[in-house]
C-alpha cells in the first residue's frame, strides 16, 4: 500500500497564497528597483546642480575679470595719455623762454657794442647729459677795443652767463652815409661763445 499525499486545502485558497507571494516579491523588486532609479536620479541631479554652481561661479569670475581687464586697459590709456602730456610738459620745460637772456644782455650791452647775430643752443659736447645747458655764440660790432672789453667784462661778472671766450676779434670797415658823405668807419668784428 502507498502513501499519498492529499491536500486538503482548497486549491483557490493555494492559488491565492501562491499570487499573493508573487505579488508581494514582483511589488519589493519593483520598489527596490524604483528606490534605486530615484537615489541614482537623485546623485546626479546633484552632481549636475554642483556643477552648474560652480560654472555660474567661474562664469561670474569670468565677467569679473572682463571687467577688471577693460578698467586696467582704461588706466593704461589714461597712463599713456598722461606720459605723453608730460614728455609735452618736460619739453616746455626745457625750452625755457630765452627773455631772460636777452635782458640781461641788453643791460650789459654799451652803447658802441652792438650784435650782429645771436644763436642759443644746446649744449651738445656736454658730458653732463642731465645738466641742460645753453650754448651761446655772439657775434657783433664795436666801435673800439675798449668797447668790446668793456662788454666781455660785463659779460664775465654776470652769474647768468659762464665761461665766456672771445673767439676772435678783427678790424673791419664799415662804409656809411652822414650828410651825403660816404665814410668809411672802423669797427672791431668780434664772436664770443658763452654758456648760460
Amino acid at each position: 500500500m502507498a502513501i499519498r499525499d492529499i491536500n486538503l486545502l482548497p486549491g483557490e485558497m493555494l492559488y491565492q497564497r501562491r499570487l499573493v507571494r508573487h505579488v508581494c516579491f514582483w511589488t519589493g523588486c519593483f520598489a527596490l528597483s524604483v528606490t534605486l532609479v530615484f537615489g541614482i536620479y537623485l546623485y546626479q541631479r546633484r552632481s549636475i546642480t554642483a556643477k552648474k554652481h560652480t560654472l555660474m561661479k567661474l562664469e561670474a569670475e569670468h565677467q569679473q575679470l572682463v571687467a577688471k581687464i577693460e578698467e586696467i586697459k582704461q588706466i593704461q590709456e589714461e597712463l599713456e595719455k598722461l606720459a605723453e602730456k608730460q614728455a609735452i610738459l618736460s619739453d616746455i620745460t626745457r625750452n625755457q623762454p630765452n627773455s631772460e637772456v636777452l635782458l640781461k644782455l641788453a643791460e650789459i650791452m654799451n652803447e658802441h657794442t652792438w650784435l650782429t647775430q645771436l644763436v642759443i643752443e644746446r649744449d651738445t659736447d656736454s658730458e653732463d647729459r642731465d645738466n641742460d645747458r645753453l650754448k651761446l655764440k655772439l657775434r657783433g660790432f664795436c666801435h673800439s677795443n675798449e668797447d668790446m672789453g668793456d662788454f666781455l667784462i660785463q659779460l664775465s661778472t654776470e652769474p647768468l652767463f659762464k665761461g665766456a671766450v672771445l673767439n676772435y676779434a678783427k678790424e673791419a670797415t664799415e662804409t656809411r652815409v652822414k650828410n651825403e658823405k660816404r665814410m668809411a668807419v672802423s669797427l672791431i668784428e668780434f664772436e664770443i661763445d658763452c654758456h648760460v
